[in-house]
C-alpha cells in the first residue's frame, strides 16, 4: 500500500509539474493590457475583411486591442493571416509556406481591394496606439526562423504586445531566448466543442500536458470548452492569467467578465 501511495503521489506530481504556468502570475505585464477587449483578427465585417490593414485601423480607431495572426512565406517574409492556406479568405488554393511574398501580394482578400498584409505593415498601422496578441502559426523546422523574425520586427516597432500560439515549440523559442517576452499557450478541447482536432496531439494540447514546454504566462483556451479537467484544475490551483477566445455575443462577454482576465470577440462590439 505504501508503494501504491507512493506512485500515485509521484504521478500526481509529474501532472500538476506537466500542467503548471510560469510564475509569478502578472510577472511583466504593461499597466493597460488588461483593460482592453481585443478584436479577434481585427474588426472585420461589413465589407471589412478579416486580419486587414483596414480591420486593423478600424479596432484602432474604436479603442480595441487586436488579436492577429503571422505565418512565414517560402522566402522568409512575415505575413498576417489566419488559414494555412489563401483558399478561403482569396479563393487561392495554396499554402502560404509555398509561396513567396511577391505572389501572394498579387491575391486580394476576397472581392475588397484589401490584400494580406505583410506583418511590418500591420505594426505600422496599428503604430503601438493598442496593444497586440499576435499569434505564430506553426512552420515546422522553420518554427526558430519565424518566432526569431517575429520578436525582431515587434521590438523594432514598439508598443504593448505578448505572444502565444497552439505550438508549444514556438513559445519554447521564447522561453529560452527571451524569457522576459509574455508568452501564452493556446489550447481547446475538441471533446467538448470548438474546432474540429484529431490525434493525440489534441489531447495532450486540450489537456495542457505541454505546458511544460512552453511554460505559458497566460493560457488562451476556447471558452466553450473550458468544463476540460486540465484546464479547471489549472485554473484552481495556479491562478493563471486566462483569456477566452473567440467570444461571440455580448452576453457572452459579460459573464465571461468575472472568469476571464482577456477577452479575445469577434462579430460584435463589447
Amino acid at each position: 500500500m505504501a508503494v501504491l501511495g507512493m506512485g500515485l503521489s509521484l504521478c500526481l506530481a509529474l501532472y500538476l509539474f506537466l500542467i503548471a504556468p510560469r510564475f509569478p502570475r502578472r510577472k511583466q505585464w504593461p499597466a493597460d493590457f488588461f483593460r482592453y477587449d481585443y478584436a479577434h483578427r481585427g474588426l472585420h465585417g461589413s465589407g471589412v475583411p478579416e486580419n486587414s490593414l483596414a480591420a486593423f485601423a478600424l479596432a484602432a480607431e474604436k479603442g480595441y486591442g487586436i488579436e492577429l495572426d503571422v505565418h512565414l512565406t517560402l522566402d522568409g517574409e512575415l505575413v498576417v493571416h489566419h488559414d494555412a492556406s489563401l483558399l478561403r479568405t482569396c479563393g487561392v488554393d495554396r499554402r502560404i509556406s509555398d509561396m513567396t511574398m511577391g505572389e501572394i501580394r498579387q491575391c486580394s482578400l476576397g472581392d475588397s481591394s484589401e490584400h494580406v498584409p505583410s506583418f511590418q505593415e500591420a505594426l505600422d498601422c496599428v503604430h503601438g496606439r493598442v496593444p497586440l496578441i499576435v499569434e505564430l502559426k506553426t512552420a515546422g523546422k522553420r518554427n526558430a526562423e519565424l518566432a526569431q523574425k517575429v520578436y525582431k520586427q515587434l521590438m523594432e516597432t514598439g508598443g504593448d504586445w505578448v505572444v502565444e500560439s497552439f505550438d508549444p515549440r514556438l513559445m519554447r523559442w521564447f522561453r529560452r531566448h527571451v524569457p522576459q517576452v509574455i508568452r501564452g499557450q493556446l489550447a481547446f478541447d475538441p471533446r467538448l466543442g470548438g474546432p474540429p482536432g484529431k490525434g493525440i496531439g489534441y489531447w495532450f494540447l486540450a489537456n495542457l500536458l505541454m505546458n511544460c514546454i512552453s511554460r505559458p504566462d497566460f493560457v488562451a483556451y476556447c471558452h466553450e470548452t473550458d468544463k476540460n479537467f486540465s484546464f479547471r484544475v489549472m485554473r484552481k490551483l495556479f491562478r493563471p492569467v486566462l483569456a477566452a477566445w473567440t467570444v461571440k455575443k455580448k452576453e457572452t462577454c459579460q459573464r465571461l467578465r468575472n472568469q476571464y482576465d482577456l477577452q479575445i470577440f469577434e462579430g460584435f462590439e463589447p
